[in-house]
């Protein structure tokens, strides 16, 4: 059994799916959250009845939840969708790996054509998230798409709409789960100003490391400012959206914009009725560019004494001075077995210490 790993079957606890064997689940800036259960079964009983088990196959919702210093945290809630058999002769080594993903994957079932006139982008989030059934957590768009001018169309899932809508404005779309099982869909940008949830320690003796290694890159070849104008088709004036920096804080201080003293600039050119959405969309462009700097590595639950989580804030030390500071996680994978719960992750920042 997968240690600390508690699985409930459509909302109730079940012996059957938590005796998983190994848990991986990999949540990520920009993707659903996927999950894999793996389970061995004995060939020698030629029905496999594992392999018919209701609670493992089709649609079955399956909510994953671990249990690290006193706390639990669900990791991941939504529908099987797959599964992936391996038998090996002679009774014993044969697997069963159950596949899922979070409630956005039933957001990606249905290619629809709609009309969204006379609202703003995040008006026309709020009515999907609350038609599918989800709490929503929605940072408010100014720009407006009017009848008269240019609605907003999509073509495509609801997922694929939401997340052409979060680009544009620099916003990250994602789901959490609580410990009562209530989803909230988020659709905001990235938050640098609150509190990290942990500290990332390696290089130092008090506190103790939790990070047994770390690789650190950085890319300067990314747009620091963008050009932008375009002509209102009504009143035949200009309509500018030039933007000289990320309006996100810097981590570290000294923001991209700053240490890529020469500019890189990218013309944002798209069909808008005015200067919120043109600047919504160069902001957008900017946001994701700014994160410069990316950071990988490894630790363990039983060593950070907490389940370390995606689209949150963690503080790295013994980085040096320029490295340490807070950092944005953007990808955690979780690989949880009967010895451990290892999480291999990613950090991205905007910015550092001089």
């Amino acid at each position: 059994m997968a240690r600390g790993v508690a699985i409930r079957v459509n909302g109730a606890p079940d012996e059957t799916a938590t005796a998983a064997s190994a848990v991986h689940i990999t949540e990520c800036v920009g993707q659903p959250t996927y999950f894999t259960l793996e389970y061995p079964f004995d060939t020698s009983d030629g029905d496999f009845p594992i392999l018919k088990e209701g609670k493992l196959g089709p649609e079955s919702e399956l909510s994953i939840f671990v249990s690290t210093g006193g706390t639990s945290e669900c990791l991941a809630k939504g529908p099987v969708y797959g599964q992936k058999i391996h038998f090996s002769h002679g009774g014993s080594g044969s697997t069963l790996s159950v596949q899922g993903g979070d409630s956005l994957v039933k957001l990606d079932r249905e290619n629809k054509a709609a009309a969204w006139a006379d609202l703003t982008d995040s008006s026309a989030v709020s009515s999907i998230l609350s038609q599918a059934g989800l709490a929503a957590d929605v940072e408010t768009t100014q720009a407006g798409h009017l009848e008269s001018k240019h609605t907003l169309i999509q073509r495509e899932t609801d997922l694929s709409f939401i997340r052409r809508l979060a680009r544009r404005n620099g916003f990250h779309f994602w789901i959490t789960c609580d410990e009562s099982g209530v989803e909230t869909a988020h659709f905001k940008r990235p938050a640098l100003d609150g509190a990290p949830a942990c500290d990332l320690v390696i290089n130092l003796n008090d506190p103790r490391p939790n990070v047994t290694s770390l690789d650190i890159s950085w890319d300067l070849e990314r747009p620091t400012q963008t050009d932008s104008t375009e002509l209102d088709l009504n009143s035949k004036s200009d309509i500018t959206g030039a933007i000289q920096a990320s309006p996100l804080t810097p981590l570290g201080g000294v923001g991209f914009n700053q240490i890529a003293s020469e500019p890189r600039i990218a013309h944002v050119s798209a069909p808008v009725d005015e200067s919120a959405d043109l600047q919504a969309r160069s902001e957008g462009t900017l946001i994701d560019a700014s994160f410069f700097l990316r950071a990988t590595g490894s630790t363990t639950a039983s060593v950070l004494g907490k389940v370390l989580r995606s689209h949150t804030l963690v503080n790295l030390r013994g980085a040096g001075t320029r490295h340490s500071g807070v950092w944005f996680c953007s990808r955690v994978r979780h690989s949880i077995d009967a010895d451990e719960h290892r999480m291999d992750f990613d950090l991205i920042r905007n910015g550092w210490t001089e």
